[in-house]
């Protein structure tokens, strides 16, 4: 193959993404027309709170049009819940945060760097993909199974952001709508 069609290729790709590769250079502005969106912000605040308690055998109902209850949702819920006092202490850290598109990013800096050895960099690397690879598997389950369109995505992440800022607990950060990092008050 020639250098050309690589790259015309890896452009496709990246531009295109699928249900495995999510594009971190295009995020849609959200979209909550034809989305129920007070029964979704019912089942994000029932998830949040299960896996913020470490309940891995919650039964969270399926509410005006919002589907959860398929096996892959309920297995990414369980293995939040197992892996949430791990991320709670990797974010006391003050090196992650909660990003506005309802993933988990890591604030590297010096002071990462300074206080962390590679394998440890390694373990937190691994924990902040688990950890979003589950949440993709909860959003686009829920996208899919209530037969959402795509473009409810977006909606659908912001929606658990906002959840997970309620449950989150005081002095871990998060990305505000403004775009910046804060960290979350003793309210």
């Amino acid at each position: 193959m020639t250098k050309c069609h690589c790259i015309m290729l890896s452009a496709v790709v990246l531009l295109a993404g699928c249900s495995t590769f999510h594009n971190p250079f295009w995020r849609m502005k959200p979209d909550y027309s034809n989305l129920p969106e007070e029964a979704l912000r019912a089942v994000a605040a029932d998830i949040e709170q299960a896996v913020r308690e470490g309940n891995r055998e919650s039964d969270i109902a399926d509410r005006d049009g919002v589907m959860v209850n398929t096996p892959e949702i309920r297995q990414a819920i369980r293995a939040r819940a197992a892996r949430r006092e791990i991320l709670s202490e990797f974010l006391d850290t003050g090196h992650a945060y909660e990003k506005q598109n309802g993933l988990v990013y890591l604030l590297p800096s010096k002071e990462y760097r300074k206080s962390t050895k590679r394998r440890q960099r390694d373990r937190n690397a691994l924990l902040i993909m688990n950890e979003n690879n589950d949440r993709w598997t909860l959003y686009e389950g829920i996208v899919k199974a209530s037969n959402l369109p795509p473009r409810a995505l977006s909606a659908v992440q912001e929606i658990f952001h906002e959840a997970r800022v309620e449950y989150m607990s005081p002095g871990h950060k998060y990305e505000t709508p403004e775009g910046e990092i804060v960290e979350k008050g003793a309210e």
